[in-house]
């Protein structure tokens, strides 16, 4: 990628004029974009700009196949089709669809040719134009792309933060033209006045433009223009014309040209972009022989470019004439130029472009189509857009009803950006309506945002005070109402008492059927699994709420989901979670979902780590991690490093996961299950890395939450037995008593996992002979489960209990079988542990395995997986969310450790590895 930055009329268009006829003699396919000052709130407008012509022009067959596979989601942007239906999001996550699949037709384009993709003043690109590019920019390792933008220095754009991010990545070179030196500049003054300048005129000349190549052109074309002789009397005339002078050369020029000229050169700078004659015509309201003549004077003058569209030489000369406008002339064309594009059936899109630039005047029309824009920008991904218009169409001035409506549909789309504001938006809305739907519709949407960013208490007063409002007037509603209340204080240690005061009445609820029952019917599922509740009460909540994969995964929808493949995996329903985990992930494969990805791909990998497959879990958590950080879906980190705390645990390998559980700030989520959560995971790592002080702390904070909200189900929630564990001979009786809990729990809930866990603790803590008979019962249980991990730990602390009773030989066994089993699960810190065991124990432990299956790493074998199942290097990329040079990459390196040069002979690699393992 290069990045061409300075000041307006340094020469940043001509670079990329010339790069693109260099382009052009290679043999590339060029994609051209230009941003607009009116444009920067058209969604999409520049991306629009690159790929919509070339869709347009492209033959049925071409097309289809530039928009297959995940390109399918870049349709509804760039080529006016409905795509994949992508579920609606919050935040960045709504953008990913449209900017997954944009990227994936990227790639499909530069399989047929290298491919340019050329940006002019993107500093005026709208915001999701420019987080495609940076999105691309990311991604171009291994593609035949060339990314060329020029932005103006000093300018932060439509999103400030990601120019940041471009111009800080070590991907992207920077190129920043310098001015004309003073020989330059009297090179371009012989040949446009047509005889060499005295030194001192072209100095003089230097000194009033900077240098900028535009400028000295302005100024060469009035000096001719003058008549001015190039000589040393002249120069000081030239120094008293000065910067200012030459910048506004084009109005002293456009001021000796006929009216009609000046008339048709304001028009094309309301209507910027590249317009039409008979539009600017109209807007300026010319008779055609007249505007055909001012046309010819407006490029003769140097002011418009010859095409057949009315295009300025520069943007600055469309400034100047833009900014000399009176600023209730500029509105009164900016009205007139949006319904002119109405009449003519223009996109929605330009039509509002035109009425951002306007002054409100209580029209109602107006409303309408801003509304309709926004609308539009929604169904896109376009948020942000959606913003702008109905920032606009709430000023535009309403009666108190429309008012209110304009502020609930402001807010969501503040919701779908991410933007604080539309708290505020969602209270005016609930003030303002006489509808009773509608106020407590934004009394939800404002409860629910309560909830996300931490305010605890009032979204149980704020949904209350709803449903009573309500009545029986809107079941649904009163349903969702319902969810967000329970969901909001069964997680919160000073609401619980709430939620359990109308757990009765919210199970009778659930069977109203319909979908907000059905996700109650998860969040219920999910808290019943974590206190314990009986396996078969939980799996039927959970095939109530998922309905066997009808319910649409949308929005928070899809984290509710979360909750009921959460509530199968604490019940030890292991099978039945990875078979709806799939279904969910199919989903976001085809829909473009991130929410929803996110969701399937962590619970797939905690579903992996139960089996004690640690380093594919750990691939798939990683997976997960990278897009949640990029996109800062922060809400998603506590549950996902809770899910990774086996493999932050045993696998040094893991250390960026374990990274990122320190480094996320808990502030006020400390207080309610999430932090709860992290704290649980952040406190075994650091007693694993040696941290015990740091590690009690952690769960004894984590501990106090868990035990208000009566999360007693040890399958899921064993922070007694660890923190025993750190207690040790410290605090015996401590100790003692939390893992006799946690046992008691434990029977009570009939799990294999978490029974042997806890008599794993108690064998630890009480050591012995009775503390080897505990062991030796933990590892019975644990033998019966599918917990390999837990089973394994159980055989490596029995044979090392066995060692130091003096039982060497007999230790052996166990000690043995807990290493294969460690090494199977990947392991590595107990691993360890067994070997320094079986040495102590006088056996020769087996060596890592260093080729085969084994050593790849969980990237390089989930993609080993999938191309031996037939993927393509694409296929696999679009399904993993990375790119295909990672892929080509990984599969590289496994073919190298599995001692094989091909895909055909990948099925025999691994099924032998395996077996051997």
């Amino acid at each position: 990628m290069l990045l061409v930055s300075g000041p307006p009329g340094i020469g940043k268009t001509t670079l990329l004029d010339a790069a693109q006829r260099s382009a052009r003699q290679a043999g590339f396919e060029i994609l051209t974009a230009r941003g607009g000052e009116l444009e920067s709130h058209f969604p999409y407008g520049v991306v629009r700009q690159l790929f919509e012509s070339a869709l347009r022009h492209a033959p049925a067959a071409e097309r289809a196949e530039l928009l297959a596979g995940a390109a399918a989601f870049a349709a509804p942007v760039v080529a006016g089709e409905s795509g994949p239906a992508a579920p609606a999001a919050a935040g960045a996550a709504s953008e990913f669809g449209p900017l997954h699949g944009l990227h994936w037709l990227t790639v499909n384009m530069s399989a047929r040719a290298p491919l340019l993709i050329a940006v002019d003043d993107a500093h005026w690109a709208d915001a999701h134009s420019l987080r495609f590019l940076l999105y691309l920019a990311r991604r171009l390792d291994g593609l035949p792309v060339l990314l060329l933008i020029s932005t103006r220095s000093g300018e932060p754009g439509a999103d400030p933060e990601v120019w940041t991010h471009l111009a800080t990545q070590p991907f992207v070179h920077v190129i920043r033209p310098g001015a004309l030196s003073e020989h330059a500049v009297a090179t371009m003054l012989a040949a446009g006045l047509r005889q060499p300048p005295a030194g001192s005129f072209a100095a003089a000349c230097r000194a009033a433009t900077g240098g900028m190549p535009f400028l000295v052109h302005e100024l060469i074309a009035a000096l001719a223009a003058d008549q001015v002789r190039p000589d040393a009397e002249s120069a000081v005339r030239v120094q008293r014309v000065g910067p200012r002078t030459v910048a506004t050369a084009t109005l002293v020029r456009l001021a000796r040209m006929p009216r009609g000229s000046v008339a048709l050169a304001q028009a094309a700078a309301v209507l910027a972009g590249e317009a039409p004659l008979f539009r600017a015509a109209r807007l300026a309201g010319l008779p055609e022989n007249e505007a055909l003549p001012a046309l010819d004077g407006l490029i003769g003058a140097h002011v418009l470019r010859e095409g057949t569209q009315l295009r300025f030489v520069h943007p600055i000369v469309r400034a100047a004439i833009y900014d000399e406008l009176p600023p209730g002339e500029r509105s009164r064309l900016h009205r007139e130029a949006a319904r002119l594009l109405t009449a003519e059936g223009a996109e929605i899109d330009a039509v509002a472009a035109q009425l951002l630039a306007s002054e409100p005047a209580g029209s109602p029309e107006v409303i309408v189509q801003l509304r309709q824009a926004a609308a539009g920008a929604l169904s896109r991904g376009a948020p942000e857009d959606a913003v702008a218009y109905l920032t606009r169409a709430l000023g535009e001035g309403s009666g108190r009803e429309l008012r209110a409506t304009l502020c609930f549909e402001l807010g969501m789309a503040e919701q779908h950006a991410g933007k604080p504001a539309m708290i505020g938006h969602f209270r005016d809305a609930q003030r303002l309506s006489a509808d009773r739907v509608l106020r407590n519709t934004a009394a939800l949407e404002l409860a629910s945002v309560l909830a996300l960013t931490g305010q605890w208490g009032e979204p149980i007063a704020v949904t209350e005070a709803a449903l009573a409002d309500l009545g029986d007037s809107a079941p649904d509603l009163a349903l969702r109402l319902e969810r967000v209340h329970a969901a909001t204080a069964a997680y919160d240690p000073r609401l619980v008492d709430n939620f359990d005061k109308r757990l009765p009445e919210l199970h009778e609820m659930v069977r109203t059927g319909g979908p907000a029952a059905r996700l109650l019917a998860l969040l219920l599922a999910a808290i019943a699994a974590a206190r314990g509740r009986p396996g078969g009460e939980i799996v039927e909540l959970v095939r109530q709420g998922w309905d066997e994969g009808r319910l649409e995964a949308s929005g928070t929808d899809v984290l509710m989901l979360s909750q009921g493949l959460a509530a199968l995996v604490q019940t030890g329903e292991l099978g039945y979670a990875a078979d709806l985990d799939g279904k969910l992930l199919a989903s976001a494969q085809s829909s473009g979902s991130l929410i929803a990805f996110l969701v399937a791909i962590s619970h797939r990998g905690w579903i992996e780590a139960r089996h004690g497959r640690l380093a594919s879990a750990e691939g798939e958590f990683r997976a997960v991690l990278e897009p949640a950080r990029e996109h800062q879906l922060n809400f998603f980190l506590p549950s996902l490093l809770w899910f990774a705390t086996d493999v932050m645990v045993e696998r040094p390998e893991a250390a960026d996961l374990a990274a990122a559980a320190e480094n996320v700030p808990l502030g006020p989520m400390a207080e309610v299950a999430s932090g709860a959560l992290l704290m649980d995971a952040r406190g075994r790592v650091r007693h694993a890395v040696g941290d015990t002080p740091g590690g009690i702390t952690d769960l004894r904070q984590a501990g106090e939450v868990f035990r208000v909200l009566q999360f007693r189900n040890p399958n899921a929630f064993s922070w007694r037995s660890a923190l025993a564990l750190m207690l040790g001979a410290d605090d015996h009786d401590e100790a003692l008593s939390l893992v006799m809990e946690e046992l008691e729990d434990a029977r009570q809930v009939s799990q294999p996992r978490g029974i042997g866990a806890a008599l794993r603790a108690l064998g630890l803590i009480e050591g012995g002979a009775a503390g080897r008979e505990h062991l030796s019962q933990a590892e019975t249980v644990l033998r019966q489960g599918p917990a390999r991990l837990e089973h394994a730990r159980a055989l490596v602390d029995l044979g090392a209990a066995m060692r130091r009773s003096g039982e060497r030989a007999a230790s052996r066994g166990p000690l043995r079988a807990g290493l294969d089993l460690a090494l199977t699960a990947g392991a590595t810190r107990l691993a360890g542990r067994a070997r320094v065991e079986l040495a102590a124990a006088g056996a020769r432990p087996r060596r890592m395995h260093l080729t085969g299956r084994d050593a790849l790493t969980p990237s390089e074998l989930r993609v080993a997986v999938l191309a031996e199942a037939g993927r393509t290097n694409n296929e696999i990329a679009q399904a993993l969310f990375i790119t295909p040079k990672t892929v080509d990459t990984h599969l590289t390196n496994a073919y190298a450790k599995l001692g094989i040069s091909s895909r055909r002979d990948l099925a025999a690699a691994l099924g032998m590895s395996q077996a051997a393992g």
